[in-house]
């Protein structure tokens, strides 16, 4: 009886010994690795503008049909005023009128508004800024600007996000140097790295989202973007 606890006892120690070795060589065999953030930043001026407008004009039921010949006819005369200012027929887009019906307190309908959209797509920004700041066109027509709005965009954004990764990690691996080094370890390959959203504001705003930001309302404007990287250590 006691040689068949003996021989148990016995087993448990080697299988115990086992497992316990076999975990110190797993623990020698587990990489150690450095996890930091690198960042890169770089302010650049847009070089595309768009400048979206819509006319209104305000007619009573009986001036419909005439206020949307003289609609028309605005339309086609601030188009060749622009073209005429230096842009382009190809950069003009001029979408269909629509209507809205203004009613009085009884539910009658009293008036309409008719409202045009156009919009220019240019890479001349100052001659564009310089004609939507002046409203003496529509001015002198008489006519309604319900909305007038420009957006800054830059055509060369997909080449200067991968520049901005390559020097964020760049930055990562500088960093991930000074750290190696103050710790007294070597730094090995990098492991791993996920880039987080770009956030492009105007220049020194300290504006972030999770979703990133694109900021279209300034000429000047601020791009900026992290990678979390994980190096592994000899």
């Amino acid at each position: 009886m006691l040689n068949g606890y003996a021989k148990i006892l016995g087993l448990s120690f080697v299988i115990g010994m086992l497992l316990i070795g076999a975990f110190l060589v797993k623990s020698k065999q587990e990489t150690k690795t450095l996890k930091l953030v690198g960042y890169a930043n770089k302010q650049f001026v847009s070089d595309l503008v768009k400048w979206n407008l819509t006319v209104q004009k305000t007619t009573d039921i009986e001036g419909l049909k005439s206020a949307y010949k003289s609609l028309a006819a605005d339309i086609i005369a601030f188009k060749q005023f622009l073209i005429t200012s230096g842009i382009p027929e190809k950069e003009i887009s001029i979408q269909p009128v629509t209507s809205n019906p203004m009613y009085d307190n009884y539910g009658k309908i009293t008036s309409y508004n008719l409202n045009q959209n156009v919009f220019i797509i240019t890479n001349q920004l100052d001659k564009t800024e310089k004609l939507a700041l002046n409203p003496d066109f529509f001015a002198d027509r008489g006519l309604l600007l319900q909305m007038s709005n420009l957006s800054y965009l830059y055509t060369k954004l997909p080449d200067m996000k991968k520049k901005l990764l390559a020097d964020a990690t760049a930055d990562a691996m500088e960093r991930a140097k000074e750290v190696a080094s103050a710790a007294k370890v070597k730094l090995s390959k990098l492991r791993e790295a996920r880039a987080g959203v770009f956030q492009i504001t105007e220049p020194y705003s300290t504006d972030v989202s999770d979703y990133g930001i694109y900021n279209t309302n300034t000429r000047n404007k601020s791009i900026s973007v992290t990678i979390s990287a994980v190096f592994e250590l000899k």
